[in-house]
């Protein structure tokens, strides 16, 4: 399950995987240009994903490389669902 969450205020997207219950014991680290990863503590499984600057990044063709585990299409599965 992934969860979206576009705070165009401040052009953050917040995307999650799971339930809340999966993500509850998640530490997030800046592992790439503007993209936090979320891990879980005890697994190191990867529980979310936060895009500062999205839609500038978007825009401008300038998208962070997502960790090899996250096979998500920006354009397919992002995109349609939020408000630029």
């Amino acid at each position: 399950m992934i969860n979206l969450n576009y705070d165009n205020k401040y052009d953050v997207l917040y995307i999650t995987f799971g339930d809340k219950e999966s993500r509850r014991n998640s530490l997030g680290d800046e592992e790439y240009n503007g993209l936090v990863v979320m891990r879980d503590k005890e697994t190191n499984k990867i529980t979310g994903l936060i895009i500062m600057g999205f839609a500038d990044k978007y825009k401008k063709n300038k998208m962070p490389v997502f960790p090899m585990e996250i096979t998500l299409n920006v354009e397919k599965d992002v995109v349609p669902f939020i408000s630029l």
